[in-house]
């Protein structure tokens, strides 16, 4: 049902004139950052910044192939932006649905995000549902943009895990089956059935289709929020909240880059403390090599 998303949103957007307001992806697609004396405390930083998790719980990732998508832009626009996110999923290590896939990592431009959001939330509350299918009502973030993931369980063979009934009821609990699960390997993890990033055209003037599509790519692909930066190192999910006129990155970083293909290559079947710290250690690697590998136009 989810992979209709598309279909219904569309008429939501067709009453809303498409603003000709991003620039043309001009820019160069790399970022050079400089090292750090202390680039350890600064990974540590990085990385809690962007795993947020409660106590005791887990990090979650798409573990079935992504699908990208945009809306709410003129076609081309729209088409350059799902490109890109491909591009940033490829270099990142995500494993990419085909050129005909049903989009799951969908990006929509509207002129109102509150009054957007809650009209989808109000006509189709699934793709606000829970690891349970259970809608819950969005969190309305402040600014220009929000974002939230439609989650599921997998169990330990990564097969999705199903719910506990007791008298008929369903529970808040999974049933699965695992022979390895200990204090430190959970027997299932959360995962990303879907992913969605809603952004006021306003915000866009100025920027280009390869910024857009690189900070939805920041969002979508793992659980961030830009609210919890505070004095990091460059990242592209500062665009929307700096002030006008100051520098802001044009391109994925290589920090953003290296902590998608550290959080894509680090175990699943983590609790989210070992976790990040698996993806300190990949971070800090990938930060050593030279960022010759980030994605291209």
């Amino acid at each position: 049902m989810l992979s209709i998303l598309p279909l219904v949103v569309a008429p939501m957007l067709a009453s809303s004139a498409l603003a000709q307001t991003m620039a043309p992806p001009s820019e160069p697609s790399e970022i050079v950052v400089e090292g750090s004396k202390d680039r350890n405390r600064q990974i540590r930083q990085f990385v809690d910044a962007l795993t947020e998790a409660p106590i005791g719980g887990q990090i979650s990732r798409f573990d079935w192939a992504v699908c990208p998508a945009a809306m709410g832009l003129p076609e081309h626009q729209n088409r350059a932006v799902a490109e890109r996110m491909r591009r940033v999923a490829e270099a990142a290590g995500i494993r990419l649905g085909r050129a005909d896939c049903r989009p799951n990592a969908i990006l929509i431009a509207v002129d109102q995000k509150e009054q957007f959001i809650e009209a989808l939330y109000r006509k189709y509350p699934v793709y606000f549902a829970d690891e349970f299918g259970v809608p819950r009502r969005p969190r309305l973030e402040r600014g220009v943009a929000a974002a939230w993931h439609v989650e599921g369980r997998l169990d330990s063979n990564g097969i999705p895990a199903t719910r506990r009934i007791v008298n008929g009821v369903p529970e808040k609990s999974f049933v699965v089956s695992s022979t390895d699960s200990s204090r430190l390997q959970p027997a299932s993890r959360p995962h990303f059935v879907a992913g969605i990033v809603v952004v006021e055209r306003g915000a866009l003037t100025g920027l280009t289709t390869t910024q857009l599509a690189d900070y939805a790519a920041m969002r979508i692909f793992a659980r961030t929020d830009p609210a919890r930066l505070k004095g990091q190192p460059p990242t592209i999910l500062t665009i929307l909240d700096a002030p006008m006129d100051s520098a802001v990155p044009v391109t994925l970083t290589e920090w953003d880059l290296g902590f998608l293909k550290s959080l894509y290559a680090s175990g699943d079947r983590q609790y989210a403390n070992r976790r990040r710290h698996d993806i300190e250690v990949r971070m800090r690697q990938e930060l050593a090599r030279a960022p010759s590998d980030q994605p291209r136009r």
